[in-house]
Parts: structure tokens; C-alpha cells; sequence
């Protein structure tokens, strides 16, 4: 799990969550700063968003074709132009405009890093790969927002932007040390372009369920708590989310490969729709943490386990397509959560949006729990 080559791939993974994590952080303020409104705001995130949902499967084929070569580095080179970019747009149009750049560039970037991983890992070892990739992302994800704040103190926005084009610099020189057996054409891959991978299809279909509350998370839960007297308990519950999810990312890595993916997913599933209903319930300190344990628990092995699933099934000229596939299910499973969850909030209670975060969870958790029994699938399950 830490030879060179993927050692690369888990590097690959923090840095470009750095530079993301840290444009999204500060870039609400730069808007707000050239008199850009909450909505634009709001269409910073569902840009890029919808960017990376209609791009992430197409580049997994493209991989699959063409070499992960061929994609990464023209990825690190539209991150870095949009990183110089940054410091020339005068109105709020413009930074959304430039965060569509960033949105192509990062979604290039991290589904390359992904595919290398699985490439240059055994199936014994593949979910264990996998989760110390979404790892280093997690960790990445931690430390950006404070890092970007602390550049933005010493100087300014310049600086900031200044950094997202060193972090390319280096996604560049790691991308050039994997080694070119990594990095060829799949054998075997079709030409061609085809929008998912039916191997991926059901797998995507419960993962999407399951991310319909991904977004109120942050959207809406800081709101609902502190409407309800609790804005101390809500800094405590990120606190304990973020690193539960690390440790237990750390330490149930290898579990899939040991038991079975299902055996893990749909627990994973299972702890993650108890959390959103715990979140439905009007919020306390005890509530709130409760939440945070079985949504970190849940959060740190699914996507890792759902992720080694679709590869164990896919050919191997078609790995790449299907971790797409995968992929634009969760940002499709985001953005319809976004508008969903929002609507039932704003139109019943925050109360109402989580319990619906609830139900779609437990609806995916069905919904694969139902395609795993299929006489097909009962391989994967022991």
C-alpha cells in the first residue's frame, strides 16, 4: 500500500483537494467583495458542480482509451491558467466563469489519480488502496479551509491563487513520476464514447439514494442549529464528524477486502440514513454529536467500498468508465439533493429536509441490498 507509484496517487489526491478545498473556501468572499449576490455565491458550487457530473464519467472512458497521461496533464494545465485567471476578473460573472475552469481541471485531475490507484493495486488489496486515496482527500479536506485563511491573512487573495498555481506545479511532477505501464491505454478498452458503464449502473443508482443529503449538511444544518439555541454544539459537531471519519477511514481500510464489499456498504448505508433521521430531530449537544459518530462512521468506508465494488466488476478495459459512472452518481445524488432538500426546508421545516435525507438513504440502502441478492451478485457478497 505504499509503494512509490501509489504513494503518487494518495499524494495526487491531497494536494488537488488542497487546491480545490481552498478556492472554494475564500472565493465566496472574493465574490461578495466585487458585489456579487448570495445567488451567485450559490452558483460558484452548482457550477463547478455540474461541471464535474457530466465530466467525470466521459474521463473515465477517455482514460480507459487513451492513457491517463493523455488526460491528467492537460487537467493540471487548465487548474493552473484558471489559478492565474483568478487574479484578473473585476466582477462576480467573471470568478464563476474562471470556476468553471477549475471545476474541468479538477475533475480531470482526481478521477486520473483514482484510476492510477486501482491500476497499480491488486484485487486483495483494492478497497485498502482505495481508502487511503479518499484518505488523503479527507485529510486535505481538513486542513485547507484554516491554510486558506491563514494565506488569505498574510497576503491577501493574490497569495491565495498564488498557491492554487504552486499546488499544479507539484500535481504535475507527481503526475509525471507513475510510471508509463501505469499509465497506457487499458487492454481491451473500447473505442468509442459511451456515457456510463452498465457494470457500474445499480451500484451508482443506490449511491446516488444515498447522497441525496449530502449538502444540507453544510447547507442547512449550521441554520437549524443555531435557530434552536445550539451554534456552540454545531462547531462540535463538524469537529467530530471530520475526524471520526479519519480514524475510522484509517483504521476499517482493509475491511472490504477481508469480508466482502456489501458486508460493509450496507451498514455504511444503514449508519448514515440513522444519522439524518437523529438530524431530524430538533437539535441538542447530545443529538448533534450522536449524529456525527454515525455519520462519520458511515461516510468512512462507503464510498471507498462502492468504489473497489464497481472496479471487482468492471473488465479491465472499462475500470475507468465505471469509476466515472460512479463518480457523476454522486454529484448527480448532490445536486438533486441541493434543490430538494432545500425546497422541503424552506416550504415545511429543516426538520422535514433531513427526515427526506433519511428516507432516500434508506431507499439506496434497499435498493442495493435488493441488487446484491440477485443470483449475479451473491459472488460479491461472501
Amino acid at each position: 500500500m505504499l509503494t512509490p507509484t501509489l504513494l503518487a496517487c494518495y499524494a495526487m489526491s491531497g494536494v488537488i483537494h488542497l487546491a480545490s478545498i481552498s478556492l472554494n473556501t475564500l472565493l465566496p468572499f472574493h465574490v461578495v467583495a466585487l458585489g456579487g449576490s448570495r445567488t451567485q455565491v450559490g452558483l460558484l458550487f452548482s457550477a463547478t458542480t455540474v461541471v464535474s457530473m457530466a465530466l467525470r464519467p466521459a474521463v473515465g472512458g477517455w482514460i480507459d482509451r487513451f492513457g491517463a497521461r493523455w488526460v491528467i496533464l492537460p487537467g493540471i494545465a487548465v487548474l493552473a491558467v484558471a489559478s492565474l485567471a483568478l487574479h484578473v476578473p473585476v466582477t462576480p460573472e467573471a470568478v464563476i466563469a474562471v470556476m468553471v475552469g477549475t471545476g474541468i481541471g479538477n475533475g480531470l485531475v482526481s478521477m486520473t489519480a483514482s484510476v492510477l490507484t486501482v491500476r497499480a493495486t491488486g484485487v486483495a488489496h483494492r478497497g485498502e488502496a482505495l481508502s487511503l486515496y479518499y484518505l488523503a482527500s479527507s485529510l486535505a479536506i481538513a486542513v485547507a479551509p484554516p491554510m486558506a485563511f491563514g494565506l488569505r491573512g498574510l497576503g491577501g487573495m493574490p497569495l491565495a491563487f498564488a498557491a492554487v498555481t504552486v499546488f499544479a506545479v507539484v500535481l504535475f511532477a507527481l503526475a509525471l513520476s507513475i510510471p508509463v505501464s501505469v499509465t497506457a491505454p487499458a487492454p481491451g478498452a473500447q473505442s468509442g464514447f459511451r456515457p456510463i458503464s452498465r457494470h457500474a449502473v445499480s451500484v451508482s443508482f443506490a449511491l446516488a439514494l444515498t447522497t441525496i443529503g449530502h449538502s444540507s449538511i453544510y447547507a442547512f444544518l449550521p441554520l437549524y442549529a443555531v435557530s434552536r439555541g445550539h451554534g456552540a454544539a454545531v462547531v462540535w459537531f463538524f469537529t467530530v464528524y471530520s475526524i471520526w471519519l479519519i480514524v475510522w477511514r484509517a483504521l476499517l481500510g482493509g475491511l472490504s477486502d477481508r469480508i466482502g464489499r456489501a458486508r460493509v456498504a450496507l451498514p455504511a448505508m444503514a449508519l448514515t440514513g440513522l444519522a439524518y433521521f437523529t438530524l431530524a430531530l430538533p437539535p441538542t449537544p447530545a443529538s448533534l454529536m450522536i449524529a456525527a459518530l454515525l455519520l462519520g462512521a458511515g461516510s468512512a468506508v462507503l464510498y471507498p467500498t462502492l468504489a473497489a465494488l464497481v472496479v471487482d466488476r468492471a473488465p479491465e478495459g472499462e475500470r475507468g468508465l465505471a469509476l466515472g459512472t460512479l463518480s457523476g452518481a454522486w454529484d448527480l445524488g448532490v445536486v438533486v439533493g441541493s434543490a430538494l432538500i432545500g425546497f422541503v426546508a424552506d416550504r415545511v421545516s429543516f426538520g422535514s429536509g433531513f427526515a427526506i435525507a433519511g428516507v432516500t438513504t434508506m431507499l439506496g440502502a434497499l435498493a442495493f441490498f435488493v441488487t446484491e441478492r440477485h443470483p449475479t451478485r451473491r459472488a460479491s457478497v461472501v
